[in-house]
């Protein structure tokens, strides 16, 4: 028989690019399928993990804390911010006996409460999680340049985490109280809708755990649930430090 060499091994590779080609656009698919299941905790949500960023944030937490002795004056207290890295992206509170500040370095932000005596030296310093954040703190946290703030500006006092955090404590413990252990997961997907609350996230979904962003109004909490044979054991709802995109234009929204 006369083969011919050539045009055999040039049809081979024909079909192996179309083999590739099938290959690649059916892992695409499966890609795009997950990106679209709402359950699915993609990349950019497990960044928004809370149990999952937590150990870090308050190592650092601790280390700010540890370094803002109380004595000081608030020039001092600025000056060692500066120092560490930090960017005090919102003055919320200015007064002769407190101050409270937002601060950013990197994609962690702090609420710095610093309260002063009568001879403006710092009396009590409290290095908080910032539940409520200002468009520049938002901004810093994505990695864009923002000017320092100098003042407290139009708006701020809305974002006091002093001034907020007794109603949000009572929502916080009226929607533990409404989510009952024992019960399976969509359960709790019902009661946080009949809560009024829309599940803007799904940062991680395991047989054993599931952790939401949900947002009413203008406040957001995280839910943690642990399971064992898929009944829920566990029911923590606590501060969203992290929020995803979703979350951040829920809020976004709420204020206009």
């Amino acid at each position: 028989m006369n083969f011919q060499p050539t045009r055999i091994t040039a049809a081979l590779a024909v079909a192996g690019v179309c083999l590739l080609g099938t290959m690649s656009a059916h892992a695409a698919d499966k890609a795009s399928d997950a990106a679209r299941s709402p359950m699915a905790a993609q990349p950019e949500r497990m960044d928004s993990s809370d149990r999952a960023n937590m150990k870090g944030w308050s190592n650092e937490k601790e280390a700010l804390q540890a370094e803002l002795k109380p004595g000081q004056n608030k020039a001092a207290y600025v000056k060692a911010l500066n120092d560490r890295g930090y960017t005090l992206t919102s003055i919320n509170t200015d007064k002769s006996d407190v101050v409270e500040y937002e601060v950013v370095k990197g994609k962690q932000s702090y609420e710095v409460k610093i309260d002063f005596d009568k001879a403006g030296m710092g009396s009590k310093v409290d290095v908080s999680t910032n539940a409520w954040r200002t468009d520049a703190t938002k901004a810093a946290m994505t990695g864009k340049a923002v000017p320092a703030a100098t003042r407290v500006e139009a708006g701020n006092e809305a974002y006091s985490d002093r001034a907020r955090m007794k109603a949000w404590t009572g929502e916080k413990d009226k929607i533990e109280k409404s989510l009952a252990l024992g019960r399976d997961k969509a359960y709790y997907d019902d009661q946080l809708r009949k809560l009024g609350y829309q599940v803007t996230s799904v940062n991680d979904a395991e047989k054993d755990y599931v952790e939401y962003e949900i947002v009413k109004g203008r406040d957001s909490f995280e839910v943690q649930i642990d399971f064992a044979a898929n009944k829920a054991k566990k029911v923590d709802v606590t501060t969203n430090v992290w929020q995803s995109e979703a979350t951040e234009r829920a809020l976004a929204g709420a204020k206009r």
